[in-house]
């Protein structure tokens, strides 16, 4: 995990995978803003396996998303294994990250994401398995806290995890019945940090974090989600927020969200992610608006989107908006 020590100000900050949200136009943008690194929406192994052209292309990168990670999540070793290899060998990602967090309900009742939490043992026999089958690409693990707060797990499967042979974890710092809600318990992820030799990832309301706690973390970095939802700035706030107390990144104008608005647009409009043309932005129409949210003029804009069906059409829109 070499990429790790070229996170700036000594803290690597990762772009967090969230579904629906982080395609390749996405994490493209925000690497140029300010990630180290990111992460693929989740896939199931499964359908790695099934080798479907669509599968695929939600796990393609670009080479400027580097150092990028493909999450993928399942229960059962051999098949992880096996979807890890497929994997290494048709894209040659950074990384390749298990998920053991997710609450979505097709992640627990496949018996995977947060589901294994409750079968800690099941979750060092995957990745114990992909780790001696994988040999050129690290395994990675993705956990929170415990399915609830009566079975906190951590930092016991952090160890576990390790001697499996994880190279980095990230650790949420909430339980699965917590979902995304309440506060994310940092005393559990600093001591999962200190306890483990891998680097461990922070991850949970981390823009909520003061600066000081931030540098002093035992952390080797952070991973951002949600907050990051239409807001590729916050890196770069959160950056300057551990490395100098007293900076302040500027607030974006409306005019530097509707240029953002438009290079995700043109992006996806190229074809090269999700293999959409320009007549066809429907999909890409509600990251478009967190990009534009909070601005001024905000909701006007929204009517307007609504009816856009080009990039002609939507460039005529923003042009007028700022």
């Amino acid at each position: 995990m070499e990429f790790l020590k070229k996170g700036k100000g000594g803290k690597f900050l990762f772009l967090a995978p969230m579904a629906g949200y982080t395609n390749g136009a996405c994490r493209k943008i925000f690497r140029e803003y300010g990630a180290d690194g990111v992460v693929s929406e989740f896939v199931y192994s499964r359908a790695v396996l099934c080798g479907g052209g669509r599968i695929l292309e939600r796990m393609r990168f670009d080479e400027s998303e580097r150092p990028v990670g493909i999450q993928i999540f399942g229960s059962d070793p051999s098949e992880m294994a096996e979807a890890a290899l497929a994997i290494e060998e048709k894209l040659s990602p950074d990384f390749i990250d298990v998920n053991f967090g997710c609450p979505a309900p097709n992640a627990v009742c496949a018996g995977a994401g947060s589901a294994l939490l409750r079968d800690v043992p099941q979750m060092g026999r995957i990745i114990k398995k992909m780790s001696s089958e994988i040999k050129r690409t690290p395994i990675t693990a993705k956990l929170r806290t415990g399915w609830d707060s009566s079975s906190i797990v951590v930092p016991d499967a952090a160890r576990l995890l390790e001697d499996s042979g994880a190279q980095m974890i990230t650790l949420h710092g909430r339980t699965k019945a917590q979902g995304y809600e309440g506060e994310a318990n940092w005393d559990l992820i600093e001591e999962a940090a200190k306890t483990v030799k891998v680097p461990l990832i922070g991850n949970g309301s981390v823009e909520r974090r003061d600066g000081s706690s931030l540098a002093a973390s035992a952390c080797a970095g952070f991973m951002i989600g949600r907050a990051a939802l239409g807001n590729p700035w916050i890196f770069n706030k959160i950056r300057a927020a551990f490395e100098n107390l007293s900076a302040s990144a500027e607030e974006p104008s409306a005019r530097d969200r509707a240029r953002l608005a438009l290079r995700y647009a043109e992006l996806v409009s190229g074809g090269g992610y999700s293999g959409i043309d320009s007549e066809n932005l429907t999909h890409a129409k509600t990251q478009i608006m967190r990009f534009l949210k909070n601005a001024e003029g905000f909701k006007k804009l929204r009517v307007g989107l609504k009816n856009i069906a080009t990039l002609d059409e939507l460039k005529v829109l923003l042009c007028e908006y700022v």
